[in-house]
């Protein structure tokens, strides 16, 4: 399809900043927002090509030659079509390339976090913008914004903290805190959400916060803790496991389960995607089937079948980059603009000021 060109400070695009402000940012469509690793990296977090060289530079140092067997016999591919496109369809005889790939995983994302930890609280981005004019949106009975991510990192949280917002986890204690269902599904049963605004924050495959030592399970934020305990970290590791870890593991199910619940709401909402993949079917089948409400998606890389629904679907905005260049779906056109409104802060700046 071709793609009218649009100046970004033309007259009719005003007019589109102002449409998309209404139905997908306004209290009367308030968005429930889907956060992928796109957030990860502009405040220095490794994305997945990064942490595939890590595992590779890791596990050649192993002993275990059947480990790394199994590894080389996947790592071509991991080259070509990245890690999780690398690790599908592993055998039951290779779960062990998973269970190590699961602690490296939690030892490089907390190690790195860590090391950036005074930088991501430090640095203003537009993803914090972001979460300050909802806050000041939000309705004024029900102060609850609803956030998903896959991430394993803390990075939402620590943004929450330096805005001065509460985050609901579903873990509740002080220093080892203990995952409590009921918290997620009826937050206002213990935080006062009509008066304060508060992160209602769902994190289906873990973070590098949860331990699951021989069925203790606990949330800490204590970096001593953690790096002491790294091989219980309790994440869902890239590639096949996914969907079985995240039906075996009851904290990961619920967590799937009440943010679909969330999603079945008949409540007025919009979807905000920033820099999501669309790389997990048991999340996706529930989202897809969730776009008859307006969405907004911003990512640099967006999958062809994603595009479609939205050249189709008149109610899903798209800023995305493609061959050097920068679109907007917008109402089922294609348009090529001028700035690349998927990054986080050229958004902020054009469309919260």
């Amino acid at each position: 399809m071709d793609a009218e060109k649009l100046e970004t400070q033309s007259d009719y695009f005003n007019e589109i900043i102002e449409d998309i402000k209404q139905r997908n940012l306004s209290r009367n469509n308030m968005p429930k927002l889907i956060v992928g690793t796109g957030l990860s990296i502009i405040y220095g977090i490794p994305g997945m090509k990064e942490l595939a060289q890590y595992l590779e530079t890791e596990i050649s140092k192993t002993g275990d030659e059947k480990l790394k067997q199994i590894w080389n016999n996947r790592y071509s591919t991991i080259k070509k079509k990245g890690l999780e496109a690398g690790l599908v369809n592993l055998t039951e005889a290779e779960n062990i390339l998973v269970d190590k790939i699961k602690v490296l995983t939690a030892q490089y994302i907390l190690e790195t976090e860590e090391k950036l930890h005074q930088s991501i609280w430090e640095k203003d981005t537009g993803f914090s913008k972001l979460l300050e004019y909802l806050r000041e949106t939000v309705s004024v009975n029900y102060r609850v914004l609803d956030i998903m991510t896959p991430n394993y990192d803390r990075i939402i949280e620590i943004i929450c903290d330096r805005l001065g917002m509460g985050v609901i986890t579903g873990f509740q204690g002080n220093l080892y805190c203990r995952y409590r269902r009921k918290i997620m599904k009826q937050p206002n049963d213990m935080y006062h959400c009509g008066k304060y605004v508060w992160v209602r924050l769902f994190k289906p495959h873990g973070s590098i916060n949860w331990i699951n030592e021989n069925g203790n399970e606990y949330l800490t934020n204590d970096y001593n803790i953690l790096r002491e305990k790294t091989e219980y970290i309790e994440i869902v590791a890239p590639g096949s496991s996914k969907y079985r870890e995240g039906v075996i593991n009851n904290t990961f199910r619920c967590m799937r389960e009440d943010f679909n619940e969330v999603l079945e709401s008949k409540d007025n909402y919009s979807l905000l995607f920033y820099g999501y993949g669309f790389n997990d079917d048991h999340f996706d089948t529930v989202l897809f089937g969730n776009f008859h409400r307006n969405v907004l998606i911003l990512a640099r890389d967006v999958k062809a079948e994603v595009i479609d629904r939205a050249l189709n679907k008149k109610n899903i905005t798209i800023f995305y980059h493609e061959n050097k260049s920068e679109f907007m779906i917008y109402k089922s056109k294609k348009y090529v603009i001028d700035i690349p409104l998927w990054d986080i802060d050229k958004f902020a700046e054009m469309f919260l000021g």
